[in-house]
């Protein structure tokens, strides 16, 4: 490690942070905003189809965006990002134009759940990895601002979706949203230069197998596993909340959407600021407890003022808690050689609760137990994983053991 030096500073490094910025607007940004086009389904064009249904156009993107990262990672760490760069732009312009022409169900599936979220996995790791690559202390503080790109990209996209589906159509307005893609993607390609990193471990072939067998990864991943199954609901599901119980316009789901995207842009940057100083798992460790004493009191809301206490506290926390994922993957495995991998494998677990959270909480919608069930599965979730953390945060604290790998 000594002859590895992170720069933690100058133009190059935050240019990296710039383009990461970008590829987290048009991927996660995207993805956080998935409520809007849950509620325009549902009331529109595939309102013959259950909720459930619906959310697992969203949920597919999710876990894609996720499970691929157990291919980019490795990818990435042997020094092809450009070719993933490439391909991922490419996936994510061609999924969004096809969205706009899919007028099934079952090519809306294929276009957007797995097209578009093919292209935003193939992205996405790399634009994770290689801000550890180029940042030490100010690690976490780079990777908040560059993932402030999703949050944002959670403000602009459903603002836009409502100002633009009410005078140019739904299909134009994903059109424009395939356009604005193309051109912060292309600027992200111009602008990554990847880094060389001593090789400290030998590998057999693309995927270094080894790195299963590491207890810690499993544990993590199981904490992650468990975050990413909830974490999305209130984001999928805010929108029909305040048609459904608050007897509010769309209008309004969608600029609460916009809201708690806002408020996590502030959870990322100040979160990852105080994790700049302190080990990013303990900031994570209570940011969960948090957020389960807020998701079990979810479906106690019952006017605006409440959901909107509720928007702005939730997106904050859980802005910290995807941005201080890959920090926290740094410190418990500081070697650069596979960090991609390692991160890769760690959004393998996040995908998998992407893939399976918002349809099991769209199925407790349509139960006799509606949102009370909905936010009593949520908020179990994050104490389960509370107690998870315990052991995560223990970790930390022996410090990681790299010789076992």
């Amino acid at each position: 490690m000594s002859e590895f030096q992170r720069e933690d500073g100058g133009w190059l490094a935050w240019s990296q942070v710039i383009a990461s910025f970008f590829i987290n607007f048009c991927t996660l940004g995207l993805g956080n905003s998935f409520g809007t086009f849950q509620s325009y389904y549902e009331h529109n064009l595939l309102d013959s189809y259950t909720s459930s249904n619906i959310s697992w156009i969203g949920t597919t993107q999710g876990f894609l965006l996720c499970i691929v990262g157990i291919v980019s990672g490795p990818l990435y760490d042997k020094g092809y990002i450009r070719p993933l760069l490439y391909v991922g732009t490419t996936l994510n312009v061609l999924g969004l134009l096809a969205t706009s022409f899919a007028y099934q169900y079952q090519w809306v599936l294929l276009s957007y759940g797995v097209a578009l979220g093919l292209g935003c996995g193939v992205l996405y790791v790399p634009a994770q990895a290689i801000i550890q690559a180029y940042f030490s202390k100010k690690g976490p503080l780079a990777t908040g601002i560059a993932m402030s790109g999703s949050s944002i990209g959670g403000i602009i996209y459903p603002v836009l979706f409502r100002q633009l589906q009410d005078n140019i159509g739904f299909a134009w307005t994903v059109r424009v949203f395939a356009i604005i893609g193309a051109c912060l993607l292309l600027t992200s390609c111009l602008l990554i230069r990847p880094r060389k990193t001593p090789k400290t471990e030998p590998t057999t072939g693309p995927f270094n197998w080894r790195l299963l067998l590491d207890w810690k990864i499993w544990l993590f991943g199981g904490s992650a596993l468990l975050l990413n199954i909830a974490i999305d609901v209130p984001f999928f599901f805010v929108p029909t909340f305040v048609q459904d119980r608050l007897n509010l316009s769309p209008a309004v789901g969608d600029s609460l959407l916009a809201g708690m995207n806002a408020s996590s842009l502030a959870g990322r940057l100040f979160l990852g600021w105080v994790a700049g100083h302190f080990k990013p798992l303990n900031i994570w460790h209570y940011c969960i407890l948090a957020a389960s004493i807020l998701l079990y009191c979810w479906s106690t809301v019952g006017n605006l003022a409440g959901i909107i206490a509720f928007i702005i506290v939730y997106g904050f926390l859980v802005g910290g808690l995807i941005s201080l994922i890959p920090s926290a993957v740094r410190d418990i495995w500081p070697d650069p050689s596979v960090l991609g991998t390692r991160i890769g494998l760690i959004e393998g677990f996040q995908g998998t609760g992407y893939l399976v959270g918002s349809p099991i909480a769209g199925a407790i919608l349509e139960s006799p137990a509606s949102y009370l069930g909905v936010s009593i599965f949520c908020g179990s979730l994050y104490v389960v994983q509370f107690l998870l953390e315990i052991s995560n945060v223990t970790v930390v604290r022996t410090g990681p053991n790299e010789e076992t790998l």
